[in-house]
């Protein structure tokens, strides 16, 4: 992949990425949906109780968007394919559309997801419009998310490796206690930016209800309407910040550098920089083919 030539062809090539192997996006993204679905029906009432404080007809979809995001494929977007990462850091209008690509896509499996949780919650319960618009509003949620949630990745990437492999490097103390931090960061990372993000609609929604009486049709549309335009507005600052972050270290993204190849095991790895020994300081970016 030596540039990403249109959104529409870029979005278009991560679809397909999807469905071929390792299959790593779809594994996390089921994976952490079974296990909240899991959670949410058969828990019993007090340990559910514990472990999901939101209610409300949202808490369901919401919540499930909540532990669908909140893992590496949302953070660690450089890391997990180190190779189109590389190959997109020479154009910045490349790699501005492939993690707007990575982005639209994950956000668009996310939502189609919660979106038949909100189906499930609210058909025969809600009016339509509330329907429509709580769709929206959780379809637009991982959107908002996914750029803000890119920037831990692009600022702390790490080699995704096997749990055998950091067996037998587990001597390396700093290498396995950065990569647990960062494996574990996204459970506490993508939570506060979705929160960020639904606080303006959920206020202005708590500033209109009135005292033991539920929102109207109206209310919760205009609510649902500024939590989906506040996702918009992250998803373009997210982006925009992530292209300076790129714009941001010269000397880290030069033509020069290239995709280094994968260690063996028992190895001390090597990475490829135009034939080049690299010099210190490191950027956290690439210094992360020396921790693995």
């Amino acid at each position: 992949m030596d540039a990403v030539p249109g959104l529409r062809r870029a979005v278009a090539n991560e679809y397909r990425r999807l469905i071929r192997p390792p299959w790593e996006i779809p594994t996390v993204l089921v994976t952490n949906g079974a296990l909240m679905a899991a959670a949410w029906f058969l828990l019993p009432p007090r340990a559910h109780a514990f472990m999901f404080s939101l209610n409300g007809p949202l808490a369901f979809p919401v919540i499930l968007a909540s532990w669908m995001l909140a893992d590496t494929p949302a953070t660690n977007v450089m890391g997990s394919n180190s190779a189109v990462g590389l190959s997109v850091l020479q154009d910045q209008a490349a790699y501005w559309r492939w993690l707007a690509a990575r982005c639209i896509v994950i956000g668009s499996l996310i939502g189609v997801a919660c979106a038949a949780g909100v189906m499930y919650v609210g058909l025969g319960k809600y009016p339509w419009s509330d329907i429509v618009w709580a769709c929206a509003l959780v379809a637009l949620l991982p959107v908002g998310v996914l750029p803000v949630a890119a920037w831990l990745g692009i600022v702390f990437p790490f080699h995704p490796r096997s749990l055998r492999w950091r067996w037998q490097h587990r001597r390396a103390w700093r290498t396995n206690l950065r990569w647990a931090v960062l494996v574990f960061a996204p459970l506490f990372y993508v939570p506060l930016v979705g929160i960020a993000i639904l606080t303006p609609g959920v206020e202005l929604a708590r500033s209109m209800k009135l005292p033991g009486q539920r929102l109207t049709p109206a209310q919760f549309g205009i609510s649902a309407a500024v939590v989906c335009a506040t996702a918009v507005v992250a998803a373009a600052i997210g982006l925009w910040v992530a292209r300076r972050l790129l714009a941001g270290g010269p000397t880290i993204w030069r033509p020069t550098w290239q995709a280094p190849k994968r260690a063996e095991p028992g190895t001390t790895g090597s990475i490829d920089i135009g034939g080049r020994t690299p010099s210190k300081p490191l950027s956290s970016w690439m210094a992360f083919r020396y921790h693995y």
